[in-house]
C-alpha cells in the first residue's frame, strides 16, 4: 500500500514511540514524493533530543552516517563504496549511538555491490540501520527486497498531474463509472485501453535507450574493447526494462487514485487526487458500497504486486481488471 509522505512520517514516528524501528528500510516512490525526507527523519529520531535540523541527507554525513550514491559516468554504486560503508558500520561507538548507511538510487547497485550489501543486510552490525532509496525497486534482488521494511510513497500532495497520454484512458474510466458499466466485457475493454497505453510507454523507452546506446557505440567503438560495449548493451537492456516497470507502476497509481477519490467522496472528503474527474468518481461512490470500493483498491494493489513478480503481464492485467471493474 502506498502512502502520502505525511502519513508515512506519522507511521515512522509511531514505530519509534513503540520502539519498533527496523534495522533496514526500503523507501520507494516517484520523484518528489518525499523519499529523502523520510530517510532524514529516520536518522534524526535516533539523535538525543529527537531534533529536526537537516535540510538534506548531505547535512547528516559524518562519523556515524555514510551516504552512498551512483558514481561517475557509469551511474553505478561500486563494491568499493559498499566496503567503505561496511567499515564505518563495524566501527565501535557509544551504546546510545546509531550508525547509518544510506544508499540513494539503490537500483544503481552493481551485481558485486548488491551481493556485498546483501551480506550486511543478513548480518547487520550491532547498533546500525540501513536505508535504501529508489524509484525503481524492481531492479533490486528479491533477497534484498525481502530483508527490508518497505515504505512506498505516492506523489506530491495536491491534484495529480495528468499527462496528455493518460487523459484518454481516464476519459474511458469516466464513461465506465458514469454509465455504471459492469461485467467482464466492460472490464476487458478498459484493460485493452490500458494495455495500449503500456505498449506506447514501452516503445518510447526502448526508442530513447536504443538511440543512447547507438550514440555510445559510434563514439567509443574505435577506442575501447568490444566487451565493454557488450556490457553497455546489457546495461541499456536492463535500464529499458526498469524504466518501463517504473512507468507501469506510475500508470497503475492512477487506478488507485480513481478508487481512492471515490472512497474520499463517499466519506465526505474534499481533497481529491483527480478533481477534474470528480463527477465520475462521485457517481462511482454513489453506486458502490465502501466494502466494494475497498475491494477494488485491493484488486489494483494485488495487480501491482503480481506484475512485480514473474507473472505474465497480459494475464495479470486481465485478472486484475476483471476483479476491479467486472
Amino acid at each position: 500500500m502506498s502512502f502520502r509522505k505525511e502519513k508515512a512520517l506519522e507511521l515512522v514516528e509511531k514505530a519509534r514511540v513503540n520502539e519498533r524501528l527496523a534495522h533496514a528500510y526500503l523507501i520507494t516512490g516517484p520523484p518528489n514524493s518525499g523519499k529523502e525526507e523520510i530517510a532524514i527523519r529516520l536518522i534524526e529520531m535516533t539523535i538525543p533530543g529527537n531534533p529536526r535540523l537537516a535540510q538534506s541527507l548531505d547535512d547528516l554525513r559524518g562519523p556515524t552516517t555514510v551516504i552512498l550514491g551512483p558514481e561517475s559516468k557509469s551511474r553505478r554504486i561500486t563494491v568499493k563504496a559498499i566496503r567503505e560503508a561496511e567499515h564505518l558500520l563495524h566501527m565501535a561507538s557509544d551504546d546510545d549511538v546509531t550508525k547509518f548507511a544510506v544508499i540513494k538510487d539503490a537500483d544503481c547497485l552493481g551485481v558485486e555491490a548488491e551481493n556485498a550489501f546483501l551480506k550486511t543486510l543478513e548480518e547487520p552490525p550491532e547498533g546500525s540501520r540501513l536505508i535504501l532509496i529508489t524509484s525503481r525497486p524492481e531492479m533490486l534482488l528479491d533477497t534484498i527486497l525481502s530483508r527490508c521494511i518497505r515504505i512506498d510513497l505516492t506523489g506530491e500532495t495536491g491534484p495529480a498531474p495528468i499527462p496528455d497520454k493518460v487523459r484518454p484512458f481516464l476519459e474511458s474510466l469516466k464513461h465506465h463509472s458514469i454509465r455504471g458499466i459492469k461485467g467482464v466485457s466492460g472490464a476487458l475493454g478498459l484493460m485493452a485501453r490500458f494495455s495500449n497505453l503500456l505498449h506506447e510507454e514501452k516503445d518510447l523507452v526502448s526508442k530513447h535507450n536504443n538511440e543512447e546506446y547507438k550514440a555510445e557505440v559510434t563514439h567509443y567503438q574505435k577506442t575501447t574493447e568490444g566487451s565493454w560495449l557488450k556490457q553497455r548493451e546489457e546495461y541499456y537492456k536492463a535500464l529499458t526494462e526498469s524504466q518501463y516497470l517504473n512507468r507501469r507502476n506510475q500508470l497503475l497509481e492512477y487506478l488507485i487514485m480513481w478508487f481512492g477519490d471515490a472512497l474520499r467522496q463517499q466519506n465526505g472528503g474534499t481533497r481529491l487526487d483527480l478533481p477534474e474527474f470528480a463527477d465520475a468518481t462521485l457517481q462511482l461512490a454513489q453506486n458502490s458500497t465502501s466494502d466494494e470500493l475497498s475491494r477494488k483498491v485491493d484488486a489494483i494493489d494485488q495487480l501491482r504486486s503480481h506484475l512485480n513478480t514473474n507473472a505474465t503481464e497480459s494475464l495479470a492485467l486481465e485478472v486484475g481488471f476483471i476483479k476491479a471493474f467486472g
